[in-house]
């Protein structure tokens, strides 16, 4: 009988509705309007850029936080449909719920701090500090997340998805692509970074479309839709279409970046993003439809 561990969601809960909680306590003390967004200096220092109303700063922190939380599951309630995955998601369990539970806590203790700071019960004087140390332990957390997730993938696969050379290559990606917007962010003060995030996600994307047009099916690696982990044929014709794709329009995508301000590299990037998405998610749909109706 599989254990029920719900209660382990109630800490969790607490501590989302937790700057709700400050507010109500705050409220009399603070100002009309709290800081909301910072950005880091030459000088290597946070100054502020952005403020909010206390209330609406909560909300949309509140709002950043449940995105969060419910993406980290979102592969497992995939799972509960999948028998195939149930061993490989239950090795996952433990660090996802240590990365879901650091996140958790980072976002909350946001609004909390600058409550604080603006109703005088704490001196601002270590906002560096601690935007610091947040961001490292945010990166930290994300990457022994991504360790986990990719070894006990292909350790404890029946059949490895692809090739252990390639599956190094976009396993070291991926943490590549995973840090640099946090480090981008954090050494801002020092590297301009407007275009090397989105220069650095077109990369990798072309470097997955090389290597994922013959990936085996798994739950983690690859173009991932209901029709495609439903049917294996559904899986390899769209991961041969779905390859060509991410390679074509990621190495068109990182060229142009080269030819257009730091502006226009955005719209690029979502512009690859948005193609590379729906066609094949649209096309493992039609496909998906015609084999189950063939005699």
């Amino acid at each position: 009988m599989q254990e029920n561990k719900w209660w382990k969601e109630i800490p969790l809960i607490v501590v989302i509705i937790c700057p709700f909680l400050v507010y109500l306590y705050l409220k009399p003390l603070l100002p009309d309007l709290i800081p909301s967004h910072y950005s880091i200096h030459g000088n290597g220092k946070l100054v502020v850029d952005g403020r909010m109303s206390p209330l609406r700063f909560i909300v949309a922190q509140f709002a950043s936080t449940l995105v969060v939380y419910g993406s980290m599951a979102l592969t497992f309630l995939l799972t509960k449909r999948q028998q195939r995955y149930q061993g490989q998601s239950a090795l996952l369990i433990p660090i996802l719920y240590t990365v879901k539970a650091g996140l958790v806590i980072l976002l909350s203790a946001i609004p909390i701090y600058e409550m604080l700071v603006a109703a005088g019960k704490l001196t601002a004087g270590n906002a560096t500090l601690w935007a610091y140390a947040g961001g490292i332990g945010a990166v930290v957390l994300m990457n022994v997340f991504i360790y986990r997730i990719y070894s006990v993938m292909y350790l404890y696969s029946d059949e490895k998805p692809l090739a252990h050379k390639s599956y190094v290559i976009i396993w070291v990606s991926t943490h590549v692509v995973v840090s640099i917007g946090p480090l981008c962010a954090l050494l801002a003060g020092h590297i301009t970074s407007e275009k090397i995030i989105s220069q650095f996600i077109l990369a990798f994307l072309a470097i997955c479309g090389n290597l994922l047009y013959n990936v085996r099916p798994n739950l983690y690696l690859g173009i991932r839709t209901p029709w495609t982990l439903k049917n294996e044929t559904v899986w390899r014709k769209t991961h041969r279409m779905g390859g060509i794709l991410l390679f074509v329009f990621g190495l068109a995508g990182l060229i142009a970046t080269f030819l257009v301000n730091a502006q226009q590299v955005h719209y690029i990037l979502l512009s690859v993003i948005a193609i590379i998405s729906l066609i094949p998610t649209a096309y493992s749909y039609i496909l998906y439809k015609k084999i189950i109706h063939q005699p």
